[in-house]
């Protein structure tokens, strides 16, 4: 240790106390619920009570690519290069033996080092941003190299090797706040990227498929020439595979916007529920009724609500789709969509009453158990019943309904009778608040 580094034991025991205090503060930090970015943020501030930097970031290493990525930079001065993104192939370069031994390393003067490593495109980038030396620690998690964190200063000769104890003394902790939200980020990111891909891959679908339906449907209206009644059953066997098809991508193409965040949302102030969201699906569904021989039961108040009437008729559409695929052939849909008040409180804690449209879809029919009723609204989810075999469904309706339903601020749920009868009802928060006789909720 030179005269320069060396600490008198006043200054020592301040030096201990403060990398305490920095174990325990990574200590609450782990156990937080912080993202990625508010927790180097913190490390940001608490760590440089012990190791001195201008300038701190993170990269971690991409196994996949061989790349090391910088996923976080915090600097006292602009960071024009190296900033969040920036990247460099991992084999042959100076990091490498960083991570492979787990030994810390210090530049104090970064000019210097890039006269004898010319090829250094990382350090010549550094250089530009005003860096002059920096040390560069490896973090493994369970012995497994993750990254890196770099300290950089605008000054020649500022790390030591007491800097490099400091850090393998709080090495650890630091490591498990940054790993464990760095697995939630990669997640999330993972989550996003299969998001990506599967509209990708909906999206590249549905215009074939369309063009297949409408094609066979032109060949069974006559259009090129009368089909014998044998090429007229193919035809339209062929159409109905198609369109289960189409149905599924385009129940894919609503995951995939919701699960990315995307969902296209065009609200209305104003949206007359029962003419604009009701009506339409039950004239398109009403085929599928007669099909199955179903008598369709409406009750429907005229309620104006905000919301976006695109993504309500899914809704709608979905739980009377499921009404009459899952109900009783022969039975009874009853749907009724009516103003009722509920209370609930706010957030002072008050209780408050409120006004709703609830919509309810109710049919006669197997229905459901109490253990099926808790997988009702998650994503691919078939109950198990003897009529899903038999029924085609991606397993997502219920799921999409259900964001929808939230995303307007409104609320979902289903009960059933097995056996007997199954009902869905949700109901979305209206403008006006007329006077009502209150129903308690």
């Amino acid at each position: 240790m030179t005269e320069n580094s060396r600490q008198d034991p006043v200054s020592s025991g301040l030096h201990k106390a403060a990398v305490a205090m920095v174990l325990e503060d990574l200590k609450q930090l782990w156990l937080s619920g912080k993202s990625l970015f508010e927790v180097l943020d913190v490390i940001y501030d608490t760590i440089r009570q012990i190791i001195p930097f201008d300038r701190l970031s993170v990269a971690f290493v991409n196994e996949e690519t061989g790349l090391v990525v910088s996923r976080w930079v915090r600097s006292e001065t602009e960071v024009r290069r190296v900033g969040t993104g920036y990247w460099a192939v991992l084999k042959g370069s100076s990091l490498e033996p960083i991570l492979r031994t787990g030994q810390p390393r210090i530049i104090n003067d970064l000019e210097q080092y890039l006269l004898s490593h010319p090829d250094s495109r990382a350090t010549r980038d550094i250089l530009q941003d005003g860096i002059r030396s920096n040390l560069t620690c490896p973090l493994r998690a369970a012995g497994r190299p993750i990254g890196f964190l770099f300290f950089a200063s605008r000054q020649t000769n500022v790390y030591r090797s007491e800097h490099i104890e400091t850090f393998e003394a709080v090495a650890e902790a630091l490591t498990l706040a940054v790993e464990k939200v760095k697995y939630i980020d990669d997640l999330e990111q993972a989550r996003r990227n299969y998001a990506q891909v599967l509209y990708f891959v909906a999206h590249e679908l549905k215009s074939p498929l369309a063009s297949v339906v409408t094609l066979g449907q032109t060949l069974v209206e006559g259009y090129v020439g009368k089909l014998t009644p044998r090429q007229e059953e193919k035809v339209q066997r062929m159409v109905a595979n198609c369109q289960y098809l189409l149905n599924l991508v385009r129940d894919y193409l609503d995951l995939a916007q919701i699960e990315s965040g995307e969902m296209h949302y065009r609200p209305r102030p104003e949206v007359e529920l029962a003419d604009e969201v009701v009506l339409p699906v039950l004239e398109i569904q009403s085929p599928s009724a007669a099909a199955r021989k179903m008598t369709v039961v409406k009750d429907l108040e005229h309620l104006v609500a905000p919301g976006d009437p695109d993504l309500l008729r899914v809704v709608v559409n979905n739980l009377v789709g499921n009404a009459i695929k899952y109900g009783r052939e022969g039975g009874v849909i009853s749907i009724s969509l009516v103003r009722r008040a509920f209370f609930d409180y706010d957030d002072a804690g008050q209780r408050q009453r409120r006004y709703w449209a609830q919509f309810t879809i109710r049919n006669d029919g197997t229905g459901f158990t109490s253990e099926q009723k808790q997988r009702l609204f998650a994503r691919f989810q078939r109950l198990g019943r003897a009529e899903d075999k038999t029924t085609a469904g991606s397993g997502l309706g219920l799921y999409i309904s259900r964001q929808i339903v939230i995303r307007h601020g409104g609320e979902i749920a289903a009960d059933s009778e097995p056996g007997q009868w199954a009902e869905f009802r949700f109901r979305l928060p209206l403008n006006q608040e007329p006077a009502l006789v209150d129903v308690p909720a």
